[in-house]
């Protein structure tokens, strides 16, 4: 039997940010955090050395008291997975192929682990701690460097015949249209993403369109980032810059015709929206709405609630946490 406060370590891995925290286990709150930039640019064993090193850092600062057990390390990655193995298969916004992070990390914390896609462990969080109490089905979407979905049937993960069930980011939304990172043409993710809005308002300033985020981005950029931050982009916005409130209405009605679609589709109970950039741009998350109610039939237009995750950063970290301690056969108990 588990002890009355039990904790597991949870990673988001993410193609911008990594984050690993200790999580207690009976409320999904975060005992200690730790993040960087994965800085997928420097390679897989670069990738591998930070999770380790962000993962050893939360241990250290959480500072658990000596009848506290740690059972599990959870992880979720942006890619496709093999959960059964703990090999993390193709993640195009990590530059990682094939590589077997379960093994690694349980090689260096001695600890079981369990390795799941990002935004599937992140709709566990909100499932077991957030937005998703009281549904038994819904659709967890999260707008970040891509587009992730997971999706939540009968209180379980849906994972599907090959195990990637969800990938809203790539449901074809424009035919032959913009290139993704995934190689296939016209995605969601290529749209919508925070990627698609950063090379949106980069290409309209190349052109000669004025933006007060100009040099905050392009600071930004020059530091070593690969997209303009979600804060940024709100300053912007709040300010009334055109540009980027022309860019973010753009990217924001077509993630409401993906909305439409799994609205149309699927007909869960909700959808919950998450990630930075939905935290921080109201107009992004309204004018989504706005719009996947007018793509939707009628009925699910009007009734399907659609809510922002309330767990923010940490859907993520407390769904993997709770992924690998149910994995030991710890019940989470999801009426605290």
């Amino acid at each position: 039997m588990p002890k009355s406060k039990s904790y597991a370590l949870g990673i988001d891995l993410g193609g911008t940010k990594t984050l690993a925290a200790v999580i207690d286990l009976s409320s999904g709150s975060v005992v200690a955090s730790a993040r960087k930039r994965t800085r997928a640019e420097r390679g897989q064993d670069f990738v591998s050395q930070r999770t380790i090193e962000l993962a050893n850092a939360a241990i250290t600062a959480a500072k658990l008291p000596d009848d506290a057990e740690l059972l599990a390390i959870g992880v979720g990655a942006a890619g496709q997975i093999d959960r059964a193995a703990g090999v993390v298969l193709d993640a195009p916004n990590l530059g990682v192929r094939n590589m077997a992070l379960g093994e690694i990390l349980n090689k260096r914390f001695n600890l079981p682990v369990v390795v799941g896609n990002d935004v599937e462990v992140a709709a566990m969080g909100e499932s077991l701690y957030g937005s998703g109490r009281g549904y038994n089905n819904f659709v967890c979407l999260f707008v970040g460097t891509g587009i992730g979905s997971g999706i939540v049937q009968n209180g379980r993960m849906y994972t599907g015949l090959t195990g990637t069930a969800g990938e809203a980011g790539h449901m074809t939304i424009q035919a032959g249209g913009r290139i993704c990172g995934c190689g296939s043409r016209g995605c969601l993710e290529a749209y919508a993403s925070r990627t698609a809005i950063t090379k949106a308002i980069l290409a309209e300033m190349h052109h000669g369109r004025p933006s007060i985020l100009a040099d905050d981005a392009l600071g930004q950029l020059k530091e070593g980032d690969t997209i303009i931050r979600s804060g940024i982009i709100a300053n912007a916005i709040d300010h009334k810059d055109e540009l980027v409130t022309e860019i973010v209405t753009e990217a924001a009605n077509y993630l409401g015709y993906g909305l439409g679609s799994i609205m149309n589709f699927y007909n869960p109970d909700c959808i919950i929206l998450g990630g930075g950039v939905i935290e921080a741009v109201d107009l992004l998350f309204e004018t989504a709405v706005s719009r996947a109610r007018t793509v939707a039939l009628s009925a699910s237009g009007k009734q399907t609630p659609i809510v922002r995750a309330k767990l923010g950063d940490f859907s993520g970290v407390a769904g993997a946490a709770a992924l690998g301690a149910m994995r030991t056969g710890y019940a989470v108990d999801t009426k605290n």
